[in-house]
């Protein structure tokens, strides 16, 4: 354990004690195993994999923040020992804990698999947790994950249940079922919204892979982690939408994910907002990291991704969006990491810049059973020994860290939070009819899409291998007729759902789910529905009705239906009576030394049209 001394040593009394005042919450699993590995190796988590289960998992407190401090669990009046928790989160008047548990399977031949399960906790009333949404029937509609509350008392979580593409699929005469993401794994988890009792369950985002890790910004909007997998895209990156499900936002991320170890790639998640309004964020790659990664701190305000400021910046800063949280060199590409690694982290937000973190020190593990710390350089053929995340408070400015639960041989102590008030975000209330809404769109349940052009990149002008050369010539139809305007029609596409094999046994799932589907994972694109085609106007302009609730993409056309341009590889989505308006394309692959620049701002460049409205860009 000599890491672990040397890496505490560091710490300020003073302001220890105030932290060790804190009461504070946290989850304690066994390490899982792999079934019938001999010897036992660690189940490996994935990102992509938010439903996994693994037995003896609970949820348990602590009065205060103190190695000496005693703790209860809250849970095992539930699970029995042999349940699974995770997610957890505190109310803002530190009143209440909520997370999500799920019980074991208890007959693994019968095909049916409990779900995930939203539970509070009364911190002052004690007692056994209780299940948010009441009624079986409807808690076992779908795996319900990432609970935080919103400033107005309802819950935002994650869940498979969708019941508002459910309903969509049986408006269009089709089954009705939870469909997989687009990796064809498990359930396709997006946000719902619900009241405090568990009644009024909406579904408010319409992705096609994952959306997960809700927090609310001061703003009151929900910032998350959101699983771009459309097509050749496979990233996680920052998203924000309103609590109603309006104005979905690309945040940051987009072109800046090989920034780990070696040019690895990474994903951002588990975003939450700090009092200077820096993303505190947890940087994994999907997989091979013992579930754990490197805290990271994102300038959102100033950065679209790590190279890149937003509009209002460029050519005004210099330097990077984003830096890590801790000074430690934890590796991100899969090696073995002689700093050790974090797994999760939670941020005081006592103006102290400090954390409680879950973090296990680097060991390896003798041919003989025997375990020793990490040596600096790791020596070639090395077995890295089981995880023992442990909970500390960890000082960002000082890089010095404190233990508050010493860890554990084959035990994982994760996801530590501190159950004190903290400052409510501002409360945004639903948009409404004539209030935010159209009540006509609403009435006819679309929404508006208009694309001031599609030959505006970034704020100049695209011929899209036409001859015009700028747009007044290009609308022109004296200077340009029909025949010189590469862009004709706008199609707009819409993601197939896909069914598991218990709905729809296949032959071959792979050839049953869009002509490309075989084919290497870059290039794959899956099955789409085409919505329709809308004809592009001579200024490159579009104003289309867009159904509601669903993920869509669109395709810049010729005449005769071939894609000109880049794919789009982002579902976008309207509410009921919501206008998305945008100024024109982005360019995400532009000609090397350049780089892609920002987009999905409502400050965006001034357009090709000088009239150009004050909008959001699709990106």
């Amino acid at each position: 354990m000599g890491s672990i001394l040397l890496l505490t040593a560091c710490a300020g009394g003073e302001q220890d004690q105030v932290v060790a005042d804190l009461p504070i919450a946290y989850i304690m699993r066994p390490v899982p195993i792999e079934p019938n590995s001999n010897p036992p190796v660690p189940v490996d988590p994935d990102v992509r994999n938010p439903i996994e289960f693994s037995a003896g998992g609970d949820v348990y407190i602590r009065e205060s923040a103190s190695p000496s401090a005693s703790s209860r669990n809250i849970t095992s009046c539930i699970t029995g020992g042999t349940g699974d928790v995770k997610d957890l989160d505190s109310s803002y008047d530190g009143q209440k804990l909520i997370f999500s548990l799920r019980l074991e399977d208890p007959d693994p031949n019968d095909n049916v698999v409990p779900s995930w399960n939203i539970y509070e906790y009364d911190v002052a009333s004690g007692g056994c947790p209780r299940r948010i949404i009441i009624s079986d029937i409807s808690a076992e509609e779908g795996d319900d994950l990432g609970p935080t509350y919103l400033p107005d008392g309802r819950i935002v979580f994650s869940s498979s249940r969708q019941r508002l593409t459910g309903a969509i699929q049986l408006d269009e005469g089709k089954p009705q079922f939870p469909p997989l993401e687009e990796d064809q794994r498990v359930p396709n988890l997006v946000l719902h919204v619900m009241n405090s009792g568990g009644t009024g369950i909406q579904q408010i985002s319409f992705n096609q892979s994952h959306d997960l890790d809700p927090t609310i910004l001061a703003s009151g909007e929900i910032l998350f982690s959101r699983w771009d997998h459309m097509g050749g895209s496979n990233v996680v990156n920052l998203y924000k939408i309103r609590p109603d499900g309006t104005e979905l936002k690309l945040v940051y991320g987009a072109h800046g994910h090989d920034v780990g170890t070696g040019g690895s790639n990474v994903q951002f998640l588990s975003p939450r907002e700090l009092e200077n309004g820096r993303i505190l964020a947890m940087m994994k790659p999907f997989n091979n990291s013992a579930g754990g990664g490197v805290p990271v701190l994102i300038n959102a305000a100033q950065y679209a991704d790590i190279s890149q400021p937003i509009w209002p910046y460029q050519g005004a800063l210099s330097g990077s969006g984003q830096v890590n949280a801790v000074s430690l060199g934890v590796t991100t590409d899969g090696s073995i990491s002689p700093a050790g690694r974090f797994r999760s982290i939670f941020p005081l937000l006592d103006n102290t810049n400090r954390a409680l973190v879950s973090w296990t020190q680097c060991r390896l593990q003798r041919a003989n059973g025997d375990i020793d710390p990490c040596p600096g350089n790791i020596p070639a053929g090395a077995t890295e020994a089981f995880p023992i995340y442990g909970i500390y408070v960890y000082d960002l400015g000082n890089n010095t860290q404190l233990p508050v639960v010493l860890p554990r041989e084959g035990f994982i102590y994760d996801e530590p939070v501190v159950i004190t008030p903290r400052t409510e975000p501002t409360i945004l209330f639903d948009k409404a009819p004539n209030f935010g809404l159209d009540l006509t769109l609403l009435n006819e349940n679309v929404g508006l899409l208009h694309i001031r052009s599609v030959y505006d990149f970034d704020g100049g002008f695209n011929n899209l291998g036409g001859a015009a050369v700028d747009l007044a010539s290009m609308a022109d139809p004296t200077m340009t007729d029909a025949n010189g305007r590469p862009a004709r029609f706008l199609r707009l596409i819409k993601g197939a759902y896909i069914p598991d094999d218990d709905t729809h046994d296949f032959l071959d799932r792979t050839a049953a789910f869009g002509r490309s589907n075989g084919r290497a994972a870059a290039i794959r694109q899956g099955m789409r529905e085409i919505l329709g085609y809308v004809p592009i106007e001579p200024d490159g302009s579009v104003l289309t009705k867009v159904p509601a609730n669903v993920p869509f993409a669109i395709s810049v056309v010729d005449s005769d239906g071939r894609r000109i341009g880049g794919r789009h590889q982002n579902w976008l989505q309207v509410k009921a009576g919501e206008t998305l308006e945008c100024n024109g394309c982005h360019e995400h692959n532009p000609t090397a030394p350049a780089e892609p620049l920002p987009h999905g701002y409502s400050d965006d460049p001034t357009a090709v049209d000088p009239e150009t409205l004050d909008t959001i860009k699709v990106t």
